[in-house]
């Protein structure tokens, strides 16, 4: 039996949203054939025809042998795709980057097998997917294997097996790579995972991550990366306040989750835990005094303790120091007498005295700016300041004297904060970040959302941005 050639093709990163270079490093240096596992929803047919569509743009003949959909259905569930079909059980002659299909319902498993072969005997370069392997072989599955396998050896092609069955199968054994894919739930919320069981001459250092179907399109969603946080600090322009009362956070996505954007007189819960790096929080905060800054408004800062005015001016370097210190008022703890950060601003250790000055300071910044201060303090610091028990009595106080002040207030607190079940009680939006497979996600218990990764925006990679995951 001959076999085509499959010449040596470099794969541009930028041109493709699958997951991680992985499986790209996998076909360049020499994988050909992959199971792709997973219960049906899964988004297996997704992944495949991303798939084929990348590699049939970079020099590949690609087709989709389908044992589940027809062409009519397959363009009505993934409308992105330009299928040729050719005659019931043939595959078509493809031009340029055309993705072939090759109906395969109700065909003898055999008989199909046969067809692909002829084919791949008269091109170069072919990319075959599929789907689903079991369809074409009902009545004998080892006969399905054996054919397969035997397929997979005879021909220089690169092969994406898809199987509806969860369990290890004998593929996994015979084929140079394996992929399983999950849906799963975490606060009653959707969350897809992909793994890589097994990509035979790539070093995998993680094996799971998590996706998104959203667009109908499969888009890999990538672990955070610290190291390229400091250099992104680009936040574009301010985004406006909406006409219907809301004003923005800086971002589109997470006013959309929150319920239009954020109003005055409002008390916002951020809960983070305590496995969400500092950098995901410093471009939170970046987008967040961004564009309240840039939209005139002012903005009262109780930061993290040990928080220093050179840290704001490091996490908001679109800003000039003009600027920040005409616009932000940063609360330090404790006036110091050569530090240039407290300017009187300092909280001295008596909670009436402090939440007083907080108050005046708001009620002035109101009056310079005529629009709604926004106002930004850690809980966990405030706990460890004034005691368990001082801000247990205070903190309804506090919250109805800043929303009769008509500011947006946000409360940030760990998970770990001993005052949680209070503070949900009084927000009126209650928003999650968290951690899962080395990538932030945020959802939004108060008005309830469905989960999304956190990311930064492409158009501005200083600014937050999120993506939901479906």
């Amino acid at each position: 039996m001959s076999a085509t050639t499959a010449e040596t093709i470099t794969h541009p990163r930028s041109s493709l949203d699958i997951a991680s270079s992985y499986l790209l490093d996998f076909f360049v240096t020499g994988g050909r054939s992959v199971l792709v596992r997973g219960d049906p929803g899964t988004g297996k047919t997704s992944l495949a025809l991303q798939l084929l569509d990348y590699h049939s743009k970079n020099g590949f003949k690609s087709i989709y042998m389908s044992t589940r959909l027809s062409a009519k259905t397959l363009k009505s569930h993934q409308p992105w795709v330009e299928v040729v079909q050719g005659k019931y059980g043939t595959v078509p002659r493809l031009a340029g980057d055309q993705i072939g299909f090759q109906d395969s319902r109700r065909m003898d498993g055999i008989r199909a097998i046969s067809g692909l072969r002829a084919y791949l005997e008269q091109v170069s370069n072919p990319f075959v997917v599929l789907d689903s392997w079991e369809g074409l072989f009902f009545e004998s599955r080892p006969l399905g294997v054996e054919e397969i396998s035997k397929l997979v050896e005879d021909y220089d092609a690169r092969f994406v097996v898809v199987t509806e069955r969860r369990e290890q199968t004998d593929l996994d054994y015979l084929l140079d790579g394996v992929v399983v894919l999950r849906r799963k739930f975490h606060d009653g919320r959707l969350v897809r995972e992909i793994e890589l069981k097994k990509l035979r001459g790539v070093s995998i250092k993680q094996s799971r991550f998590l996706f998104t179907l959203d667009q109908g399109k499969f888009r890999y969603l990538a672990p955070f990366d610290e190291d390229n946080s400091s250099q992104s600090s680009k936040v574009g322009e301010a985004v406006p306040n909406s006409p219907e009362g809301f004003f923005s956070s800086g971002s589109p996505s997470f006013d959309g989750i929150i319920g239009g954007g954020l109003r005055p007189a409002s008390f916002n819960l951020v809960e983070i835990s305590d496995e969400i790096p500092s950098a995901v929080t410093e471009i939170f905060l970046r987008t967040l005094f961004s564009n309240f800054v840039n939209n005139g408004h002012r903005v009262l800062y109780v930061p993290f303790l040990g928080t220093q005015k050179s840290q704001l001016e490091y996490i908001l370097p679109n800003i000039s120091k003009e600027t920040i210190d005409r616009s932000i008022c940063l609360f330090t703890y404790f006036e110091r007498k050569d530090s240039p950060d407290s300017k009187g601003n300092a909280l001295k250790g008596s909670i009436d005295e402090d939440f007083a000055a907080i108050q005046s300071k708001i009620e002035k910044m109101t009056q310079d700016s005529g629009k709604p201060v926004l106002a930004v303090l850690s809980q966990d610091a405030l706990e460890g300041f004034y005691g368990y028990e001082s801000i247990g009595k205070y903190l309804p106080r506090a919250i109805a004297r800043f929303k009769n002040l008509e500011a947006i207030c946000f409360q940030i607190s760990s998970s770990g904060s001993s005052f949680l079940q209070e503070l949900r009680a009084f927000c009126d939006v209650d928003v999650k970040m968290e951690m899962i497979h080395d990538t932030p996600v945020a959802h939004s218990v108060r008005p309830a959302s469905v989960l999304h990764s956190l990311t930064r925006d492409p158009s501005a990679s200083g600014k937050m941005a999120l993506v939901p995951i479906l």
